[in-house]
Formats: structure tokens, C-alpha cells, sequence
């Protein structure tokens, strides 16, 4: 019974924090981003001037701290909530109902938006005419472009599934593991004594409440970071070939941002929450998303925002989302298939209807082991163009616009985890009116 008020009082609290001017954060937070693109791209004019370029440094250096501070609450705050709840779970049968109504949900999503990708792309593609010329300047670009690297075969995933030692884990930042880990943990304490699991119970959420409070305060510097972040953006974006990377970075930024806004309408529809009141929650998530690229930096954010704005239970959000975080990267398998497709069209590679059938099975089947980094997508997309006989210069040419797309990618990752969260969310009995 003293959890049942210490989580009201807390969460009462919560509310009354947010009344106190924290409301303009999301427009200073697009006034930033804005700023930060449209002054970088004008420094970008000078590019020899030293005091220029010593500002740069500066922003590069202001911006990798606040991200820093983001991913520096993270692993303190998920793996208390994902104990929590597994250990609150009514029963381990309602627990897998839960994560068996997640997964579904991502695996219909994703295998929807695949195959859209599918039927639209070659249309798409057929209006980008290359060039000898062209193809040449960018096989040379991409020489110099350095790929990301990482174990993306289905047998590297498994090996990591179960960290040999979690604190390894929790240092390198693998999300899936230590979700492994946190479910395993919550577990043997829902089979625990009553006494022994509710001093887990208490601990977790004592140390969730504390985790809380650190993260508004980083949020509150999201301007300042933001802005920093994307001035670098604005900066160092360029290349050669402008026109036909121009073309796929519109191409890939609207596919992502239409799976953004479709995603955020069935999370209003399904999750039964008016406009004002899902933006409200998601809108924090969305921004840090956009000015981070990271998924996993927008997870304090995700969780607040669908605990306090749309008042779910913290069972539910704190099993939903660090799930979904670790695991689905939604927009992967559409941005895999327009990738292959415009790299086939850039070195006129023919991609017949098995080829086709390859590409689509491979971005949904293999979706959860793309890594959640920066550039994840194309490091899990290496033996997908080497099995489709695709040239591996096409993902060093696509890793030169990664910054902007992944960007996009990141909101539509983020929107999906917030509409899955809100739809499964809304069917739990002990939801909040």
C-alpha cells in the first residue's frame, strides 16, 4: 500500500513539474534545429576561416557532451523499469501476452511498411537517370567514405544475446543483452518470496523516480544541444555528385517522415488519444530523435512522455519501450530496400523478382539484428548487397548521407515505438482515464 501512494505522490509531482514552463521546450527545441542547420550550412560558405571552424569544434564539443548526458541516464533508468516490471507482472502468462502483442504489433508494421517500399520504389527509381560520368565521381567518393563495422550475421546475434557479463554489457551499450539480462533479473524475483520481491519492487522504483528527475534536467538543456549537433550537420554536409545524393536523401528523408506521420495517426486511432494530447507525450521523443540520431537517447523521453502525458502504466511502458528499443528498428527494412534500389541504379545493377523477393525477406527477418548505432542499417545490410550482387561502394556512398537520413529514420524508429506503445498500452486494465 505505501508503493501504491509513493507512486501517486510521485507521479503528482511529475505532472506539477511539467506545468512549470517545461510546455515551450519542443518549440525552443525546433527553433534550435532550424537554427542549427541553416547556420552551419552558411559557416560551410567559408570553410577556411579559422575563427569559424574554432566555433565548429566548439559546437561538436557542446553537442557530444549533451548526447552524452542523454545516454548516461539510459541504462540506469531501463534496467530498474524492465526489472520492475517483469517482477510486478501479475503472472509470467501475462508478461509473455505482453511481449507476444508487442512483437506482433512490430512484425505486421514492419512487414507493411517493407512491402510498400517493395511496390513503390521501382517507380520511384525509375525517374533517377545516372551517367558514366556521375557513377565514376561517386565510386571515387566512396574510396574515401569509411564504413561502419560490426558483426551483422544472424549467428553474431545470438552469440551477443546473453551477456557473459552484464557489466561489459551495460559499459558497451548492448540494449538487447542487458534487456535479456533485466527480463532474467525480474524473473527470479516474480518467483521470489513476496518480501524479497517487493524490495525489489521498492528499490527499482526508488531509483526509476531518481533517474527520472536527472533526465528532465538534460532535457532541459536540449536547446543548446541541438542546436550544437545539427550546426556540425549543416557544416560538414557535402559531396560529390550533389544531384543524385540529393535525390535519395529526399527520397529516403520523406519515406521516413510518411511512416513518421502514419505511425503517429494509428497511434492516436488505436491508442484512443486525441492529437493534443499524443504530440504532447510524443513530441519530446520525436525532437531529441531528430537532433541525435539515436533511438536509444530518445528513450528517457519516450518513457515519460507515455507515463505522463498519457498516463500508462509503468509496468507496461517500462517493458514496452526498452523492448522496442533494443529490438525493432522499424524503418531499417523499408530504408534497406530504397538503399538497394538506388544503389543498383546507381552502378546499373538489374534486380530481378528473386532478387526483389531476397531483399524484402532479408530487411523483415533479419530487421532485430541491425545494430543500434548510428549507421546500424547499413552495417546489417552488407550481406544482403553481397547476396544480391550489389556493390559494397554503395553503402560507403549511402554512409556519406547517413547523417541526415538517419535522422529521419531515428523519428520514424521512435514514432513507431510510441504508437506500439500507446495501442498495447491502451488495452491493459490498469490504464488511467
Amino acid at each position: 500500500m505505501a508503493t501504491a501512494e509513493h507512486k501517486d505522490d510521485s507521479g503528482g509531482a511529475r505532472s506539477a513539474s511539467k506545468g512549470a514552463g517545461v510546455d515551450v521546450l519542443p518549440f525552443a527545441v525546433i527553433a534550435s534545429l532550424v537554427l542549427g542547420l541553416t547556420s552551419g550550412w552558411i559557416m560551410r560558405q567559408w570553410p577556411g576561416n579559422s575563427w569559424i571552424n574554432g566555433f565548429v569544434e566548439v559546437c561538436d564539443v557542446v553537442g557530444t557532451m549533451w548526447v552524452n548526458a542523454v545516454r548516461m541516464t539510459v541504462i540506469p533508468l531501463i534496467l530498474p523499469l524492465l526489472i520492475g516490471s517483469v517482477a510486478g507482472a501479475r503472472s509470467g502468462r501475462a508478461l509473455g501476452r505482453l511481449g507476444l502483442a508487442t512483437g506482433a504489433w512490430f512484425l505486421g508494421l514492419l512487414s507493411v511498411c517493407v512491402l510498400a517500399a517493395l511496390l513503390l520504389a521501382p517507380a520511384i527509381y525509375s525517374g533517377l537517370k545516372i551517367d558514366a560520368a556521375t557513377t565514376a565521381l561517386l565510386r571515387s567518393t566512396a574510396a574515401t567514405v569509411p564504413l561502419p563495422t560490426g558483426d551483422a550475421s544472424l549467428s553474431g546475434w545470438f552469440k551477443t544475446l546473453i551477456p557473459a557479463n552484464p557489466v561489459k554489457a551495460a559499459a558497451d551499450g548492448s540494449m538487447l543483452s542487458l534487456v535479456v539480462f533485466a527480463v532474467m533479473f525480474g524473473l527470479a524475483a516474480l518467483a521470489s518470496p513476496p518480501v524479497i520481491r517487493e524490495r525489489v519492487l521498492m528499490f527499482t522504483h526508488t531509483l526509476s523516480e531518481i533517474m527520472m528527475t536527472v533526465i528532465k534536467g538534460v532535457l532541459l538543456a536540449a536547446p543548446v544541444g541541438v542546436f550544437a549537433l545539427t550546426l556540425v550537420v549543416g557544416d560538414r554536409l557535402g559531396g560529390a555528385a550533389v544531384s543524385a545524393l540529393s535525390f535519395q536523401l529526399i527520397v529516403a528523408s520523406t519515406a521516413h517522415i510518411c511512416v513518421a506521420v502514419i505511425l503517429c495517426l494509428l497511434g492516436m486511432g488505436l491508442g484512443r488519444l486525441t492529437p493534443t494530447k499524443f504530440l504532447g507525450g510524443a513530441a519530446p521523443a520525436l525532437l531529441v530523435a531528430a537532433g541525435t540520431s539515436s533511438s536509444l537517447s530518445s528513450l528517457p523521453a519516450m518513457i515519460e512522455g507515455a507515463i505522463d502525458h498519457w498516463g500508462l502504466p509503468e509496468e507496461v511502458v517500462g517493458f514496452v519501450l526498452p523492448m522496442a528499443v533494443s529490438t525493432f528498428k522499424l524503418t531499417a527494412g523499408p530504408g534497406q530496400v530504397l538503399g538497394a534500389l538506388f544503389v543498383a541504379t546507381l552502378f546499373g545493377v538489374h534486380l530481378g523478382p528473386a532478387q526483389m523477393a531476397i531483399i524484402g525477406g532479408y530487411a523483415i527477418l533479419m530487421n532485430a539484428t541491425v545494430p543500434g548505432i548510428p549507421g546500424g542499417g547499413l552495417i546489417a545490410a552488407t550481406p544482403l548487397f553481397l547476396a544480391v550482387g550489389l556493390p559494397l561502394e554503395g553503402l560507403a556512398i549511402l554512409f556519406a548521407i547517413n547523417p541526415i537520413t538517419d535522422r529521419f529514420s531515428t523519428i520514424g524508429n521512435v514514432a513507431a515505438d510510441m504508437a506500439v506503445t500507446a495501442i498495447v498500452g491502451r488495452s491493459n486494465p490498469k490504464v488511467r482515464p
